[in-house]
């Protein structure tokens, strides 16, 4: 019996020290003014997943929410080429006829209001020149927001993975990361739960030399897409339909 428990015990430790542990990581390409994009090879357990990010500081680069010029026909890399960014990914939810969901700025101008549901509980928003995640029962627009997007659900909370995500269903993710002191990150990664995303994004070496103090969960799925014009090479992950909006980035 107490061989039977000390194993059982054994195996319970085990269990619940399993981690997500970067096995590499790789730059492959570089972008003007000193962004990256950057790609992480990560298992736990026997599951893998594949992280791509495109890495850059708020103090070179401005951020942008680019809307569709034709919204269900476009696509994610030529969209924001033609807009002047240099890397993206795919933005907030929309509905089956591409109305956006939830609160929706570009360019100073509002496409669509704020709304008030359990998933849409964080904003990603560029209020005057300072880019910022804040969560949407703290979001104020007293006019001077150029950029927004309305999303969720929070990953990464004061550097630690927000309680309760899902664990269950597994799906690609694209995810907006900030360390709070100006470095960013545009995420996308394959397929994991919502669980697994916010742990993988706190794992030391994800993204570099730093890891999130806070990250946002942007529409995944089948929308989940990242392009970047770096070089020497170019590197997308192209989305797997059409959406309503893109982030993008631009060197200021």
């Amino acid at each position: 019996m107490r061989i039977f428990l000390a194993v059982a015990i054994l195996a319970t430790s085990l269990c619940a020290s399993a981690a997500w542990e970067v096995n590499e990581s790789r730059v492959l390409g570089n972008l003007p003014k000193g962004g990256s994009v950057r790609e992480a090879q990560l298992s736990d357990n026997g599951v893998t997943s594949r992280v791509t990010a495109v890495v850059f500081s708020s103090r070179s680069y401005a951020m942008h929410v680019v809307d569709s010029p034709a919204p269900g026909t476009t696509k994610l890399a030529g969209v924001l080429a033609a807009a002047g960014c240099v890397a993206g990914v795919n933005g907030g939810y929309f509905q089956e006829d591409f109305r956006p969901v939830g609160l929706m700025i570009a360019d100073g101008r509002q496409v669509h209001p704020f709304e008030k549901a359990k998933l849409l509980s964080g904003v990603l928003a560029v209020r005057g020149s300072r880019i910022e995640i804040v969560r949407a029962s703290h979001f104020q627009n007293p006019g001077d927001t150029r950029e927004a997007i309305q999303c969720g659900p929070m990953l990464v909370e004061g550097g630690q993975p927000v309680a309760g995500l899902n664990a269950e269903r597994s799906a690609r993710r694209t995810v907006a990361a900030t360390d709070g002191r100006g470095q960013w990150a545009l995420i996308y990664m394959t397929s994991v739960t919502l669980a697994d995303a916010a742990r993988i994004l706190t794992v030391p070496g994800v993204l570099g030399d730093w890891t999130p103090a806070t990250a946002l969960n942007l529409d995944g799925g089948s929308s989940s897409g990242l392009w970047a014009a770096s070089t020497p090479d170019a590197v997308s992950r192209p989305e797997l339909g059409h959406v309503r909006n893109y982030i993008g980035i631009s060197p200021k």
